[in-house]
């Protein structure tokens, strides 16, 4: 029943003329189904507005719904971390090759300590030195070490380096002793360290004595670990090696030396 409805049958009401002891309140009837109206408006208006949106949301899970018709999700924002890259203290990579020379030196023999020794003509001759990459000034060599020893009135030096190299390093199963790596080598052989690491140990003999030298290429460097004799004012060199072949290779192929 609209209002229009009722206001024509309220007036025919009045022209008829009420019972006797009744009142027609047509502006509050009027009033009141007009609230009652536009209450059921606005309820209809709502379950409208729920179902268009239920009828949405299974639309977009029917089969064959294109999920580009679906409004973008918001894409996930993360921070960007930078990650800094670590320094290597090759200071300390120095000393700790220091380390493993004092301590690969057999008992029996004197470990060399203090400043360098004086030489003919004004050089000296170091005994217990250590060097590092200083940053701003690039060198081929990384750190290193290197470590006189004395035997019976004769020396021997020990040094352990550690480089930096632009060639691919062989496979395992490869021949390490194919390619030279000092034009003075004499011979070549191929030692398993302790920890199954192939070690090349190359050897010659000049006159101031027989030379070993073992190495390894990992991790992007060149370890070197050399025994000579030294011959010098005051001592001659040693004629013999300071370390056998297993003990030479043990020490090139610890993992302390790589950076």
């Amino acid at each position: 029943m609209t209002e229009t409805s009722i206001r024509e049958l309220m007036s025919r009401a009045v022209e008829a003329g009420a019972p006797p002891g009744v009142q027609l309140p047509v502006n509050d009837v009027l009033a009141r189904n007009g609230r009652v109206l536009r209450r059921r408006r606005t309820n209809r208006a709502v379950a409208a507005v729920v179902v268009l949106a239920g009828v949405a949301g299974l639309t977009a899970l029917l089969p064959g719904r294109s999920p580009s018709a679906l409004p973008p999700a918001p894409a996930a924002t993360r921070p960007a971390l930078d990650t800094p890259t670590p320094t290597i203290d090759y200071e300390h990579r120095a000393n700790t090759a220091m380390g493993l020379l004092t301590a690969a030196v057999p008992a029996g023999y004197r470990v060399s300590k203090g400043g360098p020794t004086p030489a003919p003509g004004g050089g000296s001759y170091a005994v217990h030195e250590v060097h590092w990459r200083i940053p701003g000034q690039p060198t081929k060599d990384l750190y290193g070490a290197l470590l006189e020893v004395q035997l019976d009135g004769r020396a021997a030096v020990l040094t352990a380096r550690v480089t930096e190299h632009d060639r691919p390093e062989p496979p395992p199963t490869a021949d390490l002793c194919a390619v030279r790596i000092d034009p003075n080598e004499q011979s070549c052989r191929t030692v398993l360290a302790s920890n199954g690491t192939p070690v090349r140990i190359a050897s010659w003999n000049p006159v101031t004595g027989p030379v070993d030298e073992a190495t390894r290429m990992a991790n992007g460097v060149l370890v070197t670990v050399q025994q000579a004799g030294r011959p010098r004012p005051g001592s001659y060199g040693l004629g013999r090696a300071v370390l056998d072949d297993r003990q030479l290779a043990d020490l090139t192929a610890n993992p302390r030396l790589l950076p």
